[in-house]
C-alpha cells in the first residue's frame, strides 16, 4: 500500500547529502558578469587550444569556464548585497 500525501506547503528539494536547501537555481537573478566573462574565457581557451593543437575544444571549454566564473561572482554580488540590505 502506498503512503497518503500529505496536504499543505509545497515540496521542498531535498538533497540527501547537503539537505533542504530553498533556491535550486545557482544563477544569479541578474546575470551580468556570467555573460561578460564569456569573450575572456573564450580568448584564453583559444590561446590554450592552439598551443594543445585543438582549437575547438579549447573555446569551448573557455567559453564554459567564462561563464562559470562569471556566475560565481554574480551569485556572490547578490548574497552580498542581500547582507547589506538585511544589516539596514
Amino acid at each position: 500500500m502506498g503512503k497518503k500525501k500529505k496536504l499543505g506547503a509545497p515540496r521542498e528539494a531535498y538533497n540527501p547529502y547537503y539537505g533542504k536547501f530553498k533556491d535550486e537555481s545557482q544563477m544569479a537573478k541578474k546575470p551580468f558578469f556570467t555573460w561578460i566573462f564569456v569573450i575572456p574565457g573564450a580568448i584564453i581557451g583559444l590561446l590554450v587550444g592552439l598551443r594543445v593543437q585543438d582549437v575547438v575544444l579549447g573555446l569551448i571549454f573557455g567559453a564554459i569556464m567564462g561563464i562559470a566564473i562569471g556566475t560565481l561572482l554574480d551569485k556572490w554580488l547578490e548574497k552580498r548585497k542581500e547582507e547589506r540590505e538585511g544589516q539596514k
